[in-house]
């Protein structure tokens, strides 16, 4: 009897390509979440930094054209901080969307995995039949031997 093969083996290999392939992705887009982060995160400690700066420079007391100086560069600071918002939004967007792509992937390679544990389960009562049918053959090839053989042999002792 042939050997097992599952019969929507070639879709499930374009799965599991589907699913590197969303991995991968997923590790790019994690990667890049991890770079605007640490960038937010930076932007963030400079603006602390700067704002105990002014402060104490505020306290001491300061021109209004360096007031002006850091009133710019905090306007700027916080754009940079929004545009880093943003782009950390998207990323999470694509990254849920992504994470939703894999899930659908991995259900259906679960119903493929069901498939083929149906399609084998046919394939060994298949089996099964056949090597019981193979036996029975056998067995009735030796009884039918039998039979002739003791025919023969009950045929020479009327002979004699």
């Amino acid at each position: 009897m042939k050997q097992f093969v599952f019969t929507l083996q070639a879709l499930y290999d374009v799965q599991e390509g589907k699913e590197k392939q969303v991995k991968l992705q997923l590790s790019s887009i994690e990667a890049e979440l991890a770079v605007h982060r640490r960038e937010l995160e930076a932007l963030n400690r400079t603006f602390e930094n700067t704002k105990l700066e002014y402060t104490a420079a505020v306290q001491k007391g300061v021109q209004a054209v360096k007031i002006r100086q850091y009133g710019l560069f905090f306007e700027k600071l916080r754009d940079m901080m929004l545009l880093q918002q943003t782009k950390i939004s998207q990323l999470e967007e694509k990254k849920s969307r992504c994470l939703q792509q894999l899930v659908e992937i991995r259900k259906e390679k679960m119903l493929l995995d069901k498939l083929r544990e149906e399609q084998y389960a046919q394939y060994l009562e298949e089996l099964k039949k056949h090597q019981a049918k193979l036996m029975d053959d056998f067995v009735s090839y030796k009884t039918k031997g039998s039979a002739e053989l003791q025919a023969e042999a009950h045929e020479e002792q009327q002979a004699m």
